[in-house]
């Protein structure tokens, strides 16, 4: 049987890396909207271990959109009081990026400094295309 859910929404809550044991974790919500305007949003609990962790809270905040792939997880429990209590939750295997800070600070850059080749190294820089549209038979 396989157990995988796929979500995408926006984060919910201000993220904070915690180290547990030998690895870090990082929790937070993700809220996720259904198919139809009118449809309530879902909030779903989110944990992430380890270097995705690490990744997300730097390149991401409260509000920006995440695509989450991961198993859907319950954890049963007594609380304090000794109540049953149980947490539905999904453990990240895989994430992307569908709006983070790194995109916004890289939009604002200039054209050549977001990985485009200088002109001099382009082949088709000093092609005088205008030129040659005279040329064409329509």
């Amino acid at each position: 049987m396989t157990n995988q859910t796929i979500i995408t929404g926006n984060i919910t809550n201000d993220l904070e890396v915690r180290q547990a044991g030998n690895s870090q974790v990082l929790k937070f919500g993700l809220g996720v909207r259904g198919n139809f305007k009118k449809d309530e949003t879902n909030f779903i609990q989110v944990e992430a271990w380890g270097k995705p962790a690490e990744i997300i809270s730097e390149y991401c905040q409260k509000g920006s959109k995440l695509l989450v792939i991961g198993e859907l997880k319950q954890n049963r429990f007594q609380d304090k009081e000794g109540q049953n209590r149980e947490k539905v939750y999904v453990n990240l295997d895989k994430f992307e990026f569908l709006d983070n800070k790194g995109n916004n600070q890289q939009n604002n850059q200039p054209q050549q400094q977001r990985g485009q080749a200088p002109a001099g190294n382009n082949p088709f820089a000093n092609n005088n295309a205008d030129d040659d549209i005279e040329d064409l038979p329509f």
